[in-house]
């Protein structure tokens, strides 16, 4: 039964559906007992994801969540900034439609788990809300007065009355402001998470890296592989967020679209090449569907400017 498995959720867009399918190969290698709700946001991801129908999911196109207020809202916001508007009513909506849930942990597409996420589910049976922290390397500490001190990509919520008011105050404050533009209180869906953070209790905040670990926090950190896991400063890494991969081609990647931090080849070759042979794998499905993937697939990228360029 659903309400006995791990929930997580995601949002997909048609530029971000092979990532979304690596996800979902991740999850379904490291957690025994799990259910991925996916939310997709046209009619080419909705109708590929279905005609798939990955064990353990259940796809639901944007239409079945959005009320007259997320459809005025949609009128002002690109597709990034819509899917982070609608993020806080999807996960309602699934609260709403099987209230037996207990709580949910949600996930950018281009997230994928390398371990048991076990922990964190567990925090939620005694807490509201689990936030990750972004934990900046030094290199990108100014990002904390841009980008805010919680990072949204992983988020989780229990379904019970406070999470459910803190649910419910994060989508109206979405609804009325949700943009890729930072200012002193505001940053897309992403700093409204300092007021929930600060201002209530019985939140849990997952500050080890290796909950949410990725290029903007791992510059000196000790990752070592060992019994077929990754681990970060000696914890075992749960999840690695893959912010500015791009997929260029069927065989062609830019793994860190920036020239620093240095792609280094210890986290090439144990944390990136994972997650590239789980992109390939997802693109070798869509195809054997007798897909183009090229819908898919970023279009325009200079393969001359990319950071990490990669062929297989």
């Amino acid at each position: 039964m659903i309400e006995k498995t791990n929930n997580y959720c995601t949002i997909i867009s048609k530029e971000y559906l092979i990532k979304g399918i690596a996800l979902y190969d991740s999850i379904s290698r490291y957690d025994d007992s799990f259910h991925l709700w996916i939310c997709t946001m046209d009619k080419s991801s909705d109708d590929l994801m279905k005609r798939l129908n990955l064990p353990n999911t259940t796809v639901i196109h944007v239409s079945n969540i959005e009320n007259s207020s997320l459809l005025e809202a949609r009128k002002t916001r690109t597709t990034t900034e819509y899917c982070w508007t609608v993020k806080a009513s999807f996960i309602k909506y699934i609260f709403k439609i099987l209230k037996s849930i207990k709580s949910i942990i949600y996930l950018d597409a281009d997230v994928y788990m390398f371990s048991q996420a076990n922990l964190l589910f567990e925090q939620l049976k005694k807490n509201h809300v689990l936030l990750t922290s972004h934990n900046f390397s030094q290199r990108f500490h100014h990002l904390y007065k841009q980008k805010g001190r919680y990072n949204a990509g992983i988020i989780g919520f229990r379904n019970g009355q406070k999470g459910l008011e803190l649910l419910d105050w994060w989508e109206r404050k979405c609804i009325q402001w949700c943009y890729d533009q930072v200012t002193p209180s505001k940053f897309g869906d992403q700093k409204y998470l300092e007021f929930i953070g600060k201002r209530n209790t019985r939140v849990y905040i997952a500050d080890s890296i290796a909950s949410n670990a990725a290029m903007w926090n791992i510059a000196g950190s000790r990752i070592e592989y060992f019994e077929e896991k990754v681990y970060i400063n000696r914890e075992k890494l749960i999840f690695f967020h893959f912010s500015s991969f791009f997929i260029l081609s069927e065989d062609e990647f830019d793994l860190w679209m920036w020239e620093q931090p240095k792609l280094d080849e210890n986290v090439k070759e144990q944390i990136y090449l994972p997650y590239v042979r789980a992109i390939k794998n997802a693109i070798e499905l869509i195809k054997t569907e007798g897909i183009d993937i090229r819908p898919f697939v970023l279009k325009g990228y200079n393969r001359e400017s990319a950071g990490n360029y990669f062929r297989i």
